[in-house]
């Protein structure tokens, strides 16, 4: 569970919510908590079949999934060639203003 600091709150807003607490019995921040959860509709989420999920996710990337890795592999050396890519045009670009003088 998370915990929620709010600063500058409205006077208006916490009288409103200490009559609020008074009149169901609850503390301010219990009532606060209910009323965030009833706002955002927050109720139990069902349990997820995480491995249904992953079988549909895999299916649907198969036709796109390289035969030699998975497709993480295939992202994380995407990534990194476009990292060399970047660290070798920086240090071009460093060359060029070294050799300019303006560095």
């Amino acid at each position: 569970m998370a915990t929620l600091t709010i600063r500058n709150l409205p006077d208006k807003v916490r009288d409103r919510l200490r009559i609020a607490a008074a009149e169901r019995g609850r503390s301010m921040e219990a009532e606060a908590r209910a009323a965030l959860t009833d706002l955002f509709g927050c109720a139990e989420e069902p349990d997820l079949d995480i491995d249904a999920i992953t079988e549909e996710v895999q299916a649907a990337f198969a036709p796109y999934r390289s035969k030699q890795g998975s497709v993480v592999d295939e992202l994380i050396a995407e990534r990194r060639i476009e990292a060399w890519q970047e660290t070798l045009e920086a240090l071009q670009d460093l060359s060029r203003d070294i050799r300019a003088g303006h560095r």
